[in-house]
């Protein structure tokens, strides 16, 4: 969902910031009032979660590739304001140094992703959830319901988007920039997140929440009435154990994308997705998949060993996460409506001219998520040097964000108020 620039007009993108900026105010103002000593380190915390989360690509219908956000976990846990603020600084940094979505497109990206995905999901969740306990299954359920939802719409407004151009922006009938028109863009970006990305988001936010009941009940109850309402009560939550959660995730994500992936391959596992697995070099495979197990059986130990004990469970999972990310360099195709210029050469014989003049608008130090070196970026490099890149670039992505959300948050952070004050002041806000 990471628009480039190019597939949007300028005046298009930049006239998104009509409705982005004021959210970004709004949120601004909003967050403050959640910001204490204990706030404003998971403000860092989630950024680093939706950047990791984001990396994270997965076959989906249409033989291409989506992500998660993680965008209606964070507004559950902090609120929606803070959701719109650390989705839109992931998003921003993701775009200035990693070059994925453009610079241009940066008020479009935040629009769909960092302000819509979070407020519909929370509001999604606030009316399924009602007055349940905040340690009751309902509200698990609720949390991915929600989450499922918000990225749905997300990518409505981004399918939307992009089948716009072609009407608005044309010489003689030929786009000059998205050279979707609104019936095909739409029901192709629909489709890749309902059948797929929309399923690892509502698992994604199901088990996070689960996990926090579990094991952090303190960070859904401390904002309570910011969160979920002040009449809402804690109530108890029945314990498992983390493997258990995770177990069930993984099983749930790998039998319903499977599913997934059969149907839209009309039950021919070669052609699961509607993709072409045959083009896949899987002795190259193989081999990046032994390096990574290796580095995750060096870098996860590690991290747990040297992290300090405060962040040490937290720390280590996101390692364990980022160190994982390139699987889903795996998956053939690319994400619908990112293609680069020679892939819309090859699907349409030509490439829409104001899209060949900004495509190359704005180069990431860390495009594609990749270290600058030949090691990592030559032609002829093997697979297992781009997943050693896209995992530096990833834990370096997520330190980064994590600093600057927290600094952010610091500055930010009322001189003099105690958590309990920022409670107080919640529930009068």
């Amino acid at each position: 969902m990471h628009i480039p620039d190019g597939y949007l007009a300028p005046a298009f993108s930049v006239g998104m910031g009509v409705v982005t900026v004021p959210s970004w105010v709004i949120a601004t103002r909003r967050v403050r009032k959640v910001l204490n000593q204990r706030t404003v380190p998971l403000l860092a915390i989630f950024a680093a979660f939706t950047f990791t989360i984001m990396m994270f690509n997965v076959p989906v219908p249409g033989g291409t590739t989506a992500h998660g956000v993680g965008g209606t976990l964070v507004a559950i846990v902090l609120g929606p304001a803070a959701a719109v603020i650390v989705v839109s600084t992931a998003l921003i940094i993701q775009a200035l140094f990693f070059g994925d979505g453009g610079i241009l497109a940066i008020f479009a990206n935040c629009f769909n992703m960092g302000v819509v995905l979070p407020l519909v999901g929370y509001y999604t969740y606030r009316l399924l959830a009602g007055r349940a306990p905040l340690l009751s299954t309902r509200r698990v359920w609720a949390a991915g319901i929600a989450a499922y939802i918000g990225i749905s719409v997300s990518a409505l407004l981004v399918g939307m988007e992009l089948g716009l151009q072609p009407m608005l922006f044309n010489v003689d009938g030929r786009p000059l920039y998205s050279p979707y028109g609104l019936t095909v863009a739409v029901p192709a970006m629909l489709v890749a997140h309902v059948f797929g990305a929309s399923i690892v988001e509502a698992i994604i936010a199901a088990l996070g929440f689960a996990y926090l009941q579990q094991h952090h009940p303190e960070y859904l109850s401390s904002l309570r009435s910011t969160v979920a309402g002040a009449e809402v009560t804690t109530g108890q939550a029945r314990p498992r154990p983390v493997w258990q959660l995770v177990g069930a995730g993984v099983v749930a994500l790998v039998v319903l994308l499977g599913v997934a992936g059969l149907v839209s391959g009309g039950g021919d596992m070669g052609h699961a997705f509607g993709a072409d697995w045959s083009s896949v070099d899987w002795g190259s495979v193989g081999t990046m998949l032994i390096v990574v197990a290796v580095l995750a059986a060096v870098l996860v130990p590690l991290a747990w060993f040297l992290l300090p004990r405060s962040i040490r469970g937290v720390g280590t999972a996101y390692v364990a996460i980022a160190v994982l990310t390139p699987f889903g360099l795996i998956a053939p195709g690319f994400a619908y409506g990112e293609g680069k210029p020679e892939d819309l050469q090859q699907e349409f014989g030509y490439v829409p001219e104001g899209l060949q003049s900004l495509s190359g608008f704005f180069s990431a130090p860390f495009k594609e998520y990749n270290l600058p070196l030949p090691f990592f970026r030559a032609d002829d490099a093997p697979m297992w040097h781009t997943a050693i890149g896209y995992e530096i670039a990833g834990l370096l992505g997520m330190l980064l964000l994590g600093a600057l959300v927290w600094a952010f948050g610091m500055l930010m952070l009322r001189p003099g108020r105690t958590e309990v004050q920022e409670s107080r002041g919640a529930v009068s806000g």
